[in-house]
């Protein structure tokens, strides 16, 4: 504490002071809900894993029902071969840690398909998990880790694909003729564009909150196991330190007298594709 006001008041001072010295005409702002769910993400990475339905680091989604169907898609246009990546998650109990995987198909709340070794020729396979929130929610679960090992490939295939759907309906994988699933139902989905090491955590689900957030680490190993939970923990403990862009935005409008409404017509719209753009986030922290 310093002179009655703590480090986190010092900075939102000195943005607010900022901001009330760049002149404008605006008089309304739009302020895209989801953005108060973002961390600004300066600092945390200069690049990207991916390039399909961008989301920044640390974004929270709000989970729809009380299921989620976590799902893995690799092998599309490649020809048939042997090629294994698995899907897995790590569900944190109060007093115990269990995993859903492929060598552990059935874990309180979660339910694994089954582990898939090959790809069909062109058509690409599948894995995917059955979380239900209610269950995980009896049995104490505090969160559930979302992760995907490269078992047989020396990295993580380029073109895979994970990402959570609403699970209503039923999804049907054959080793010798792949998957096909309807993409209206997905829920959000990412696509690696470039080769990893051999893990990836990808998603967190809070089973209490009933969000999911979506992260980007990478860990060595070829299953689950490898994955160091502790590490986890930090990463989102430290989003959760940061100010959102939300915020940001709301600091802005209050220092140059900007009306927020709820259209996004007005005079400074700030959406989700806009929040995409991190040169023109950190815009708002830099001349």
């Amino acid at each position: 504490m310093l002179f009655g006001f703590n480090f986190e008041d010092l900075c939102v001072k000195a943005v607010s002071n900022r901001f009330e010295q760049i002149p404008t005409e605006s008089k309304t702002m739009y302020i895209d809900p989801m953005l108060f769910n973002i961390p600004l993400a300066i600092g945390d990475r200069s690049e990207t894993i991916q390039d399909n339905s961008c989301a920044l680091m640390g974004t929270r989604f709000p989970v729809e029902g009380n299921a989620v169907r976590l799902f893995m898609q690799w092998g599309k246009d490649l020809p048939a071969q042997h090629l294994d990546m698995d899907l897995s998650c790590h569900i944190a109990l109060s007093h115990t840690t269990t995993v859903c995987s492929y060598y552990n198909l059935t874990a309180p709340g979660a339910k694994h398909s089954g582990d898939i070794r090959s790809i069909p020729n062109k058509v690409g396979t599948a894995e995917y998990i059955e979380l239900d929130i209610n269950e995980l929610t009896r049995v104490g679960a505090q969160y559930v880790v979302f992760t995907c090992n490269a078992y047989s490939n020396g990295a993580i295939s380029p073109n895979l694909v994970v990402g959570w759907m609403n699970s209503a309906h039923p999804m049907k994988i054959s080793e010798k003729t792949g998957v096909a699933y309807d993409p209206s139902c997905v829920q959000h989905q990412v696509r690696v564009s470039k080769s990893l090491s051999k893990g990836l955590v990808f998603g967190v689900l809070e089973v209490t909150t009933r969000e999911i957030i979506w992260l980007e680490m990478p860990f060595g190993g070829q299953i689950v196991a490898n994955m160091n939970a502790k590490n986890v923990e930090a990463l989102i403990a430290k989003l959760k330190g940061k100010t959102t862009i939300g915020n940001l935005l709301a600091i802005k409008a209050a220092a140059q007298n900007i009306e927020i409404i709820d259209a996004d017509n007005a005079d400074e719209s700030y959406t989700m594709q806009w929040a995409m753009n991190t040169a023109a986030v950190t815009k708002l922290l830099i001349d």
